[in-house]
């Protein structure tokens, strides 16, 4: 079995050592659900885990005690809601009916394009997970959050995908974003606000819808370019719209100016730089042995002829 250096979550591991021990665990290779292409997740007891390699640019090694680790890569494991995995599946699926959730993923299994837009083998590992991931009970419980549910026993259910409650659902994960101090950790997030001028004095309620479109566009890298439209435009956000533009309309004089200086620098440089290569004026001697009258006189080259006999 080959080994790996991971980083996951302390209250994972001790759940994953005992899933190995017990049965094992196998990766799923399931779309992303920004980008479409297929990658890794690992399933758990608790959830689901995005699995990311941290490849070196050049081959290297891991030392653990007396041991060499040949793989250098380093595995990243982090918790994924699996919301975030069914909005395209579901989005696949095309389905206006409600069904239960075998039918509903035989449906994306049908539906669904491999990397070439191509329908994908029923046999292939894309299909085995799409299908494993429908008997998780995570997964249960995201249909019922961003579907229409009716309970035709206490052992059965069916699904409707509901966009509205998709949008929704994920509304609230940016608001509960947008109001956390994890968003204040961010120095980027918070030079980004600065830089918009959202941080001054008076201008809370630009700062609120600016913190807003921040969470939104978090939580937009896991999410198509569709939704995550779908989610800003959910928000009204003129007001701070309004303020962008404003400051992008009034920085344009200003790199107009930046630039025409640049450009008058620019052609000084090159006016002094054509000064500096003039040629230097010859010496009074030089320009003496110029105007010397050479008629009659042998060429310098006849001196190395042979001569003849």
């Amino acid at each position: 079995m080959a080994t790996h250096f991971a980083i996951l979550p302390e209250g994972v591991i001790q759940t994953l050592t005992l899933q190995l021990q017990s049965n094992g665990y196998q990766y799923l290779s399931l779309p992303h659900p920004r980008t479409g292409h297929f990658a890794l997740f690992l399933p758990t007891d608790t959830g689901i885990l995005e699995v990311q390699a941290v490849s070196p640019a050049n081959a290297r090694s891991w030392f653990l005690e007396q041991e060499v680790v040949e793989d250098g890569k380093l595995l990243v494991m982090t918790p994924i809601d699996p919301v975030f995995l069914l909005i395209p599946l579901l989005e696949a699926a095309k389905s206006t009916v409600f069904r239960t959730t075998d039918d509903t993923f035989e449906q994306i299994c049908q539906n669904i394009k491999g990397p070439e837009s191509e329908a994908l083998a029923t046999d292939s590992a894309q299909i085995k997970s799409i299908a494993r991931l429908a008997d998780l009970k995570c997964t249960q419980d995201g249909l019922r959050r961003i579907c229409e549910t009716k309970e035709l026993s206490p052992d059965m259910a069916v699904y409707r995908y509901s966009k509205e409650r998709a949008i929704q659902y994920l509304k609230r994960k940016a608001d509960r974003m947008a109001r956390s101090k994890d968003l204040d950790q961010s120095k980027t997030i918070i030079r980004n606000l600065a830089r918009d001028g959202l941080m001054e004095d008076g201008k809370e309620t630009l700062l609120e819808q600016g913190r807003i479109k921040a969470a939104c566009e978090l939580v937009g890298q896991y999410l198509s370019p569709a939704v995550k439209a779908a989610l800003l435009s959910s928000y009204d956000l003129s007001a701070l719209d309004k303020h962008l533009r404003a400051n992008a309309e009034a920085e344009i004089p200003l790199k107009v100016a930046t630039n025409t200086t640049k450009g008058k620098a620019a052609a000084a440089k090159g006016d002094d730089a054509k000064k500096r290569k003039a040629p230097a004026k010859a010496s009074h001697g030089v320009e003496q042995l110029k105007k010397a009258n050479t008629t009659g006189m042998a060429k310098l080259s006849s001196f190395f002829t042979k001569k003849t006999k």
